[in-house]
């Protein structure tokens, strides 16, 4: 069975020591903090999600816009540092990005894949992408959305997890089987999709 971490670098939820370090000392705290962890856990896990939600949500198109977290505005180079620190630590694990409002053919969506073909074309160890797909049966992308967005990650050289999929029922319980079967059609049809979680058990 294979294993996916979770995650290594996220802007929410850390510790107030580690939000009031600033400069140098944040910058050696990432290195750190990724070093610990993927030694610790060294051949137990198959994929990190090393950065996880660091594109803001008004991003639209090529025309990306880092989310404005304490990491970004003391460390503006924290994603490209988080990925080679996690490759040179653990270089036979797969290390992806991860985030929300990514898995359709829109705004955001749009700005994540060049957010992420940047890294490729800049060399940072980048090996895959979490599309994260929280939807609900009244607004959620089709298959041929899903599918070609898929397909261009593929044609990039990235692979794919659908990572925390998860339906919101809204009046609408018989779409919800729709949304799942183009989801995960989606997935098995695109040969870099190698991965699909669902995420918690309600409908709500």
């Amino acid at each position: 069975m294979s294993f996916r971490g979770h995650c290594l670098i996220w802007h929410a939820y850390q510790p107030s020591w580690f939000e009031n370090l600033k400069g140098e000392e944040l910058k050696q705290a990432i290195i750190e903090h990724i070093t610990t962890v993927l030694k610790h856990y060294d051949g137990k896990i198959d994929a990190w999600d090393v950065v996880n939600e660091a594109i803001d949500d008004s991003s639209n198109g090529s025309q990306w816009k880092m989310r404005p977290s304490f990491l970004y505005q003391n460390v503006p180079d924290f994603i490209d540092l988080a990925f080679k620190t996690a490759r040179s630590v653990s270089p036979s694990t797969k290390l992806f990005y991860n985030d929300y409002n990514a898995e359709g053919l829109f705004g955001k969506s749009e700005a994540v894949f060049s957010f992420v073909k940047d890294l490729k074309s800049r060399n940072i160890p980048i090996d895959g992408v979490g599309l994260q797909y929280h939807v609900s049966t009244n607004s959620y992308p089709d298959y041929n959305k899903i599918n070609s967005l898929i397909g261009r990650y593929c044609a990039l050289g990235i692979e794919v997890h659908i990572t925390e999929m998860d339906v919101k029922v809204e009046g609408n319980e018989s779409q919800q089987t729709k949304v799942y079967t183009d989801a995960l059609r989606a997935c098995l049809d695109n040969s870099c999709c190698k991965a699909f979680l669902v995420w918690g058990v309600g409908d709500d």
